[in-house]
């Protein structure tokens, strides 16, 4: 089935326009809940997921849909990764923390799967207005412009996000933050940037602490196209319907073995 890049892209920002950015920095008390320890859903995610399904559906009618909300109400729904049906996987609000205490770093993410292979991505930064996309064979892309890992950044002075827990999100992976071979460590607490800031060239890692479809499927094929390397910190390959690997995006292969020596090591 083809897929119009453009047209998907339109969808996210109608139901970003309609459903999150006229929530933003203006939530009521009764509009925030917790499904966990640190992870809040809000009314703005709830609805732009709803919204954002119907009009995928709309258009591709022959198309399933995953989002994060409905998987944490159903999670059996997962199961459809691994079918023909090709599916959407949304994340409506990734960096919920952020956009539910104020701060602008945050975004929406949209994945096209068939049979467990993500074969197109959509990253979209609402308040800068800003959307990378990748399609499998075809490169990422932004505003036109092709995208290309920064790779001339030296590894003692490369910047990225290295998660360690998610007691607390701004906390730098320990093995990372000790080893003194990288550069910055700053987490964003929010997928959608980290990968948008590999893509664009302003960063050079990314280590997560999971692997949820709708954190990161996209933002690994972007990376991918725009000639990073990504898998699983342990060396194995990246997999959509893995839910509990550590992802690891890099813009050089020197980063990425470093990363996996290192990363996770405490005392």
């Amino acid at each position: 089935m083809m897929i119009d890049m453009n047209h998907v892209s339109g969808l996210i920002r109608t139901a970003v326009e309609a459903k999150i950015l006229p929530r933003f920095r203006n939530l009521a008390a009764g509009e925030i809940a917790q499904k966990g320890p640190n992870d809040p859903v809000t009314i703005a995610d709830i609805e732009a997921e709803e919204m954002l399904s119907r009009l995928l559906l709309e258009a591709y009618p022959e198309t399933r849909v995953i989002g994060e909300e409905l998987v944490s109400r159903e999670p059996a729904t997962l199961d459809a990764l691994l079918s023909d049906t090709p599916v959407w996987v949304i994340d409506p609000v990734d960096g919920t923390m952020n956009f539910a205490d104020g701060n602008p770093v945050f975004g929406t993410i949209l994945a096209y799967v068939v049979g467990g292979e993500t074969k197109a991505g959509w990253i979209h930064d609402p308040i800068n207005d800003v959307t990378v996309t990748a399609l499998l064979g075809g490169g990422a892309w932004c505003n036109g412009r092709r995208l290309e890992v920064d790779k001339a950044t030296p590894l003692n002075r490369s910047s990225g996000s290295a998660y360690w827990t998610s007691e607390d999100w701004l906390v730098p992976d320990p093995g990372m933050a000790a080893s003194g071979l990288f550069g910055e460590l700053r987490n964003h607490r929010c997928s959608a940037a980290d990968y948008i800031d590999l893509a664009l060239g302003r960063r050079q890692f990314v280590l997560s602490t999971g692997s949820k479809p709708w954190d990161h499927a996209a933002g690994v094929l972007i990376a991918q196209e725009a000639g990073g390397l990504a898998g699983f910190l342990d060396g194995s390959d990246y997999s959509v319907t893995e839910l509990d690997g550590r992802v690891v995006a890099t813009a050089t292969e020197e980063a990425m073995q470093a990363i996996r020596e290192v990363a996770g090591r405490v005392g």
